[in-house]
């Protein structure tokens, strides 16, 4: 016959441990015994049983004390623990049970009746070993998805620009914040094929991986275009193109897209279903950059007609994703588009500052990713 575990029996009486051993045999079971317990840990060290059957009173160390340090050393892997007692006051009971036990007879007992206790403790304990087994499978497995993700964002953070003049007359500072390790938010920055300076802020809906792999994917559909044009339109239409084939009916993307004028003096865009850009203008007024098409991903055929402003030294494109205007405060109450743009118009504004601004907001907790972009045309006088 099979063993069916292993059962350790710790009674001062030899006549206990004795019938408790036959029958427990007979059922199929491995058995341990000991006379207390100092030695049942002895015995312990040796070989782990998966279930203790322990007399309350018994010589140098009693069921109480034996029971503490079962349950409170790792090493013995938590096995299920039966008080035997002739003591049968409720005190005694709730003793025992406080400091580990999990199942109380008390003495005299019926053996068939204890072996069919023994049998459900088994029963028990097989799930519960099954249950730590599948923590430490999912525990192995998270501490590998972790793993993945960090090695995700290491790679999606390269695809961010850094800061910096990306020309003598452009300056570039951004934020990028995912709300986990990897989100659905990118830019980029660049000098097309013709000499223009092509740049785009991008949402993909949702966020984690799959958002992701398509916001990578949009960016890298970005650098194919721009090797050939500066048109926003046509940059936005190959983009749309490529997230229909490659992606479901369930992922688009919100595209703010323009080119730059190598000083800086003309900005055409393309807004697809993006929130309004702000132009900062030198004069100290907030304009919206609109109208607004359609989002990308929606219909291959989609045309994106493109608007041209000038600029002028010391004005600045912000850009932003709509984990920022999306920001709950206590309440419930978004951010809003309103107060971004009441605090690009303060002297001074920076991207940092209006982020210290939306954390005050929002206790520093976001429901989606966001980014933050500025384009400043630099005063070369």
């Amino acid at each position: 016959m099979e063993e069916k575990g292993t059962i350790l029996i710790v009674d001062d009486e030899v006549r206990i441990t004795d019938i408790l051993n036959l029958y427990l045999k007979k059922e199929g079971y491995r058995t341990l015994t000991a006379g207390d317990g100092l030695e049942a840990l002895s015995v312990m060290q040796e070989s782990l049983p998966d279930l203790i059957i322990s007399d309350l009173m018994m010589p140098n160390m009693d069921g109480i004390e034996f029971c503490k340090e079962v349950k409170t050393r790792p090493e013995f892997t938590n096995p299920y623990f039966i008080m035997l007692t002739a003591k049968a006051t409720v005190d005694s009971k709730v003793e025992g049970l406080k400091i580990g036990a999990d199942d109380y007879i008390t003495k005299p007992f019926n053996v068939k009746e204890l072996v069919a206790r023994v049998n459900s403790a088994m029963r028990i304990k097989a799930l519960q070993n099954e249950v730590v087994e599948k923590n430490v499978e999912l525990e192995r497995y998270k501490a590998a998805m972790e793993n993945e993700l960090q090695l995700a964002a290491r790679f999606q953070e390269s695809l961010i620009p850094p800061d910096g003049n990306i020309s003598p007359g452009i300056r570039l500072t951004s934020i990028y914040q995912p709300t986990i390790h990897i989100g659905g938010d990118i830019f980029d920055v660049r000098n097309a094929g013709d000499g223009q300076i092509v740049f785009f802020v991008a949402d993909v809906t949702g966020h984690g991986i799959v958002a992701a792999v398509i916001s990578a994917m949009i960016k890298l559909s970005f650098i194919q275009a721009a090797a050939d044009t500066s048109s926003p339109s046509v940059i936005a239409e190959k983009i749309n193109r490529d997230i229909v084939s490659t992606t479901s009916e369930e992922h688009f993307a919100s595209v703010f897209l323009g080119s730059l004028t190598p000083d800086g003096s003309a900005l055409s865009f393309v807004r697809a279903g993006h929130p309004a850009p702000y132009l900062c203008q030198q004069n100290g007024q907030i304009l919206p950059l609109a109208p607004k098409g359609f989002l990308l991903g929606i219909d291959p055929n989609s045309k994106f007609p493109q608007q041209t402003v000038s600029l002028s030294p010391r004005d600045r494109i912000f850009m932003f994703t709509d984990g920022i205007s999306e920001a709950e405060g206590r309440d419930g109450e978004l951010f809003g588009t309103g107060r971004i743009r009441q605090y690009l118009a303060r002297p001074g504004a920076s991207l940092r500052g209006l982020l210290d601004l939306a954390n005050q907001w929002s206790g520093g907790q976001y429901q989606d990713d966001f980014t933050l972009v500025q384009l400043e045309i630099l005063d070369k006088t």
